[in-house]
């Protein structure tokens, strides 16, 4: 087995022994320089550097190379000064390059601590956006993450001049579930028609539940020839799902809305799409009905014409 290193760590280790040998260096040319030029900011640097950069361990310790490192450049290179003087000089200065470094490496934890704390600010504000634009029973987007998905839709639309369709889902005789086997085994039911709706549309679709036992679908590629089987194949899924409760007579009614030309507002299309899926329930429940417009024509097939 090859050794493991702790890279950090010996950067670390590195950077340290790089600031007392700088420390060094300056005591070095104090001692030869004399007491004519003084070095002391040279002395503050590699400390204040070991602070910031590789905190309170190297710190402390490049505090104490300076504060000995500067002493002995005094004691042998300006000579005149009594002991006391330059024990008292050395402490003070010790202190002080020990209370700066103290300063630096709190500034920095707190800096860093404060990254920290936006960051999970930012994660909390993420977390609450998205309960706040999905449905918590089914984990589908919900009525306005669907119609602020519409409303992009739509205006890319217009821009490029592509046909806009949505379907419109609304679950046949689920009042007769919830009271028949409970709210509970309806939540499940629920559930398992948003899992069909999610497998039956296409990746680039966007499926929502818009309240209650309605849902809606917008597809993104909305040429005809493509939306029309789906909506086809989503009558049949949930239609298979409520073949598990035999008696209730569950399923599901699908009013699409195709538009050829993009549409002023989204609420045009929910109010086509509606409109199609309440054909549908008139005409029999577990039908689907499409609602198609362009230049030249309105049509329901499935239904009679709506206005």
């Amino acid at each position: 087995m090859e050794p493991r290193y702790d890279k950090p760590g010996l950067l670390r280790t590195a950077f340290a022994v790089l600031a007392v040998a700088a420390i060094a260096v300056v005591g070095l040319l104090d001692y030869v320089t004399g007491p004519w030029m003084s070095f002391a900011l040279f002395y503050v640097i590699p400390v204040l550097g070991a602070a910031w950069w590789l905190g309170r361990g190297p710190a402390l310790l490049a505090s104490l190379a300076a504060g000995v490192v500067w002493f002995e450049a005094e004691a042998w290179g300006h000579r005149g000064e009594s002991t006391r003087t330059l024990m008292w000089n050395s402490m003070s200065r010790l202190l002080m390059l020990v209370a700066m470094a103290a300063m630096v490496v709190r500034i920095r934890e707190d800096r860093r601590r404060l990254k920290e704390m936006n960051a999970r600010l930012a994660e909390l504000l993420h977390g609450a956006e998205k309960l706040a634009r999905t449905d918590p029973l089914t984990n589908l987007p919900n009525r306005r993450a669907f119609i602020e998905r519409l409303s992009a839709e739509l205006a890319h639309a217009k821009r490029t001049g592509a046909p806009v369709c949505i379907a419109y889902i609304d679950v046949d005789n689920f009042k007769r579930l919830n009271d028949e086997k409970g709210h509970v085994e309806g939540d499940q039911f629920l559930k398992r028609i948003a899992h069909a709706i999610r497998e039956t549309i296409r990746a680039s679709d966007v499926a929502a539940r818009l309240g209650g036992d309605e849902f809606a679908v917008l597809f993104t590629d909305a040429k005809r020839a493509a939306v029309e089987p789906l909506a086809h194949r989503l009558l049949a899924r949930t239609r298979s799902l409520g073949d598990r409760y035999p008696g209730l007579d569950l399923g599901a009614s699908v009013g699409m809305a195709w538009f050829q030309a993009a549409p002023d507002a989204p609420e045009q299309l929910l109010d086509r799409a509606d409109g199609a899926m309440y054909e549908a329930k008139s005409s029999g429940k577990h039908r689907f009905v499409l609602w198609a417009a362009d230049s030249s024509r309105a049509e329901l097939q499935g239904g009679s014409t709506l206005p």
